[in-house]
């Protein structure tokens, strides 16, 4: 670990290691769950489920397509504002999951059930300001930038793009959606808000997939944090376990519906 990530980093890893041992969370792979792509899940979820929103596309949206693999008369509905992800999504849902999905006519098949609207998560709808770091890539040109967006801005360098936000209730009810079983919420420091939302409006899901980015705190405020919204999830039914262990300053988190682990 050390050897690839920088000093600091790592001994804030360390302390993310050790915080993750004390909350006695176990990690998805170790308990049979089956992998999509960057995600695990128990297949007998996936199979039970209807409806799925994914927040968070960028250049990859391999879960989704492996997702729809697994049951394909899942809805599928994908969000994400960046230019990149606008100005390439066809191509990015056409190509994505061709290696895993070796017949051709089921990967089109699949791709067809593809929603993509450009919008943001936000607890809050409406228009709002979405920060990216003008220094981080050598283009003048927003729609070949392929950082991460988000509306945290990290400094005061940061430029951003106006873009249309809004929250589960709203995409929901633009989807004419009666319910959601999978959220996978790649949102860029807003884990604290969207779980939130989830909790404190009784959107009974099977499932949320998250990161948690602890770089907006410090590492110990971040976790804190990061143990109330786990501590929340528990409160309200479900049953938190690690997706990943990432050598990042963040945490790859899953909740699934305790009536739904057979553990």
């Amino acid at each position: 670990m050390a050897d690839r990530i920088k000093p600091h980093v790592v001994e804030r890893v360390k302390i993310i290691r050790q915080w993750e041992k004390d909350m006695g969370l176990l990690e998805a792979k170790d308990i049979g769950f089956k992998k999509y792509h960057n995600y695990y899940a128990p297949k007998k979820l996936i199979r039970q489920s209807e409806a799925v929103l994914s927040f968070g596309v960028g250049g990859d949206c391999k879960f989704e397509k492996l997702l729809l693999h697994e049951n394909d008369q899942l809805k599928v509905a994908m969000f994400d504002p960046t230019p990149y992800t606008i100005r390439n999504i066809e191509g990015i849902i056409r190509s994505c999951g061709r290696k895993e999905i070796d017949d051709i006519t089921r990967n089109n098949f699949l791709s067809r059930k593809i929603k993509f609207m450009p919008w943001a998560y936000s607890h809050e709808s409406g228009k709002q300001n979405f920060y990216y770091d003008p220094n981080k890539e050598n283009h003048d040109r927003l729609d070949l930038l392929t950082q991460s967006f988000s509306l945290i801005p990290q400094n005061k360098t940061f430029k951003s793009v106006t873009v249309e936000c809004k929250n589960i209730r709203s995409i929901m009810a633009k989807l004419e959606w009666d319910s959601v079983d999978i959220i996978k919420a790649d949102i860029e420091g807003l884990w604290r808000e969207i779980s939130d939302e989830i909790l404190d409006n009784n959107i009974n899901i099977k499932m949320l997939a998250t990161e948690f980015e602890l770089i907006f705190d410090d590492i110990h405020t971040a976790l804190a944090k990061a143990k109330a919204v786990v501590e929340k999830f528990e409160s309200h039914g479900y049953k938190a376990f690690l997706n990943r262990k990432r050598d990042k300053l963040m945490l790859e988190m899953l909740f699934i519906r305790r009536d739904l682990y057979e553990g």
